[in-house]
């Protein structure tokens, strides 16, 4: 695959150029790896760039295509053999060559503290922690509309010093929808570092996404440091090698804590973690449900209008074995007053959460930070936020959002709801 980058004034056009071996159907580098088919769009974005970095550039094309990539690539620009390097782990499931490097490319460096901002609960957790952070949202075209966000105006509002609305057409150039892969969220702030003089990109992701699985059960990111690099994770750790690391602040912190954080954000209208609804939140769906259980703990006068969740999306979302996001309904199951039946009911069986360790910060996560970068991370979060103790991380470890692991059998689970239904 050879990729031509071209930049104007206000535009910039990204192109792959498919060769034999080359693909238009690939897996999507996250998750269940969903199958998707690229559409031949060029990848769009309305910011035209400056200067960029010929690492940047490569990882660029990399975490938007590689799902479609086949023996080889030509970037636009040599590359310095660190970009190869990092993507010689074998982690990596598709290998290729590199066919323009350049040992003599100094390494990529810069000064400024960006945040890939989403706009909902967790990256404006980190937006309130890290507000010299430059922020960038990524907008997105769709069938060549934008699609509308409320988080459009909250970063327009901020001024070009602080913040910057980027449209592209990247999330949806293949079908079905969505990102190629997780760090494609960070692409846009990856093609604007070079010119702001980025050192690092903060995002959102939180304890759930980082140790927990999605809350379905504990993995030991610290010890997959072995395989995945030194962030625990395979691609992150390809940002960190090329100059421009990437981390969470709030990756040792639950929903509770990014909930707490972002609430006057919240009160002032600021946070948009469902578009459902013309950009806004439709206040009906399993994503809506979930964060109104979380505020309904954070906060004991927040009182949720429970009856639009009483449909069959919500239901089925909490019925799921293992449970997604388990840990924050085990904990939330017993001191959420007036949750209703039909939520109560379906959230029975789950690990039981003896301590608070919800409540408190896994300062370990730290150790995934890039070192230039983390002592000031991590004296900011602990002005913000309470440490776990032993206690608290010795359950967390325990964590399992497996129902038959409690002895109830996906049978006995299907009769428990038949039965309390």
């Amino acid at each position: 695959m050879r990729f031509e980058f071209v930049s104007s004034e206000n535009r910039t056009v990204l192109r792959a150029v498919f060769e034999e071996g080359d693909r238009t159907e690939g897996q999507r580098a996250e998750g269940a790896g969903t199958t998707i088919v690229y559409s031949g769009e060029d990848i769009e974005f309305d910011y035209g760039v400056t200067a960029v970095h010929p690492d940047l550039l490569g990882l660029l094309c990399l975490i938007i295509f590689y799902p479609f990539v086949g023996e080889r690539v030509v970037f636009p620009v040599p590359v310095s053999p660190r970009l190869e390097e990092a993507f010689r782990n074998p982690n990596f499931k598709r290998q290729f060559s590199f066919d323009n490097v350049d040992a003599s490319i100094e390494a990529y460096s810069g000064s400024r503290m960006a945040l890939a901002f989403g706009g909902g609960i967790d990256s404006s957790a980190v937006r309130t922690m890290f507000p010299e952070a430059y922020t960038v949202h990524e907008a997105h075209w769709r069938d060549g509309r934008l699609v509308p966000a409320g988080t459009h105006g909250v970063v327009h509002r901020m001024g070009l010093d602080r913040g910057r609305v980027v449209a592209t057409n990247q999330r949806y150039v293949s079908k079905p929808g969505g990102w190629h892969g997780w760090t494609c969220s960070l692409a846009t702030t990856l093609l604007l570092a070079t010119d702001h003089n980025f050192g690092i990109i903060l995002m959102g992701t939180p304890l759930g996404g980082t140790l927990l699985r999605a809350g379905t059960g504990y993995f030991d990111r610290f010890r997959a440091r072995g395989w995945h690099g030194v962030t625990g994770n395979f691609w992150q750790s390809a940002f960190n090698a090329v100059g421009i690391p990437v981390f969470s602040p709030v990756c040792g912190a639950s929903a509770f804590l990014t909930m707490g954080l972002s609430l006057d954000l919240i009160r002032a209208g600021e946070v948009f973690y469902c578009t459902e609804q013309d950009g806004q939140a439709c206040r009906q769906c399993p994503k809506c449900c979930r964060r109104d259980i979380v505020r309904a703990v954070v906060e004991p006068g927040h009182r949720p209008h429970w009856a639009p969740y009483d449909n069959r999306a919500v239901h089925d979302y909490l019925s799921q074995d293992p449970q997604s996001q388990g840990h924050l309904f085990s904990y939330a199951r017993p001191r959420v007053d007036g949750m209703p039946r039909f939520i109560r009911s379906r959230l029975k069986g789950l690990q039981k959460i003896r301590s608070d360790w919800p409540m408190r910060f896994h300062a370990g996560t730290f150790d995934f930070c890039d070192d230039r970068w983390r002592p000031t991370i991590r004296e900011r979060v602990l002005e913000h936020l309470d440490p776990m103790g032993p206690t608290d991380i010795a359950e967390l470890e325990t964590w399992n959002g497996a129902r038959q692991a409690r002895g109830l059998g996906a049978g006995g689970f299907a009769r428990m709801l038949r039965r309390d239904s």
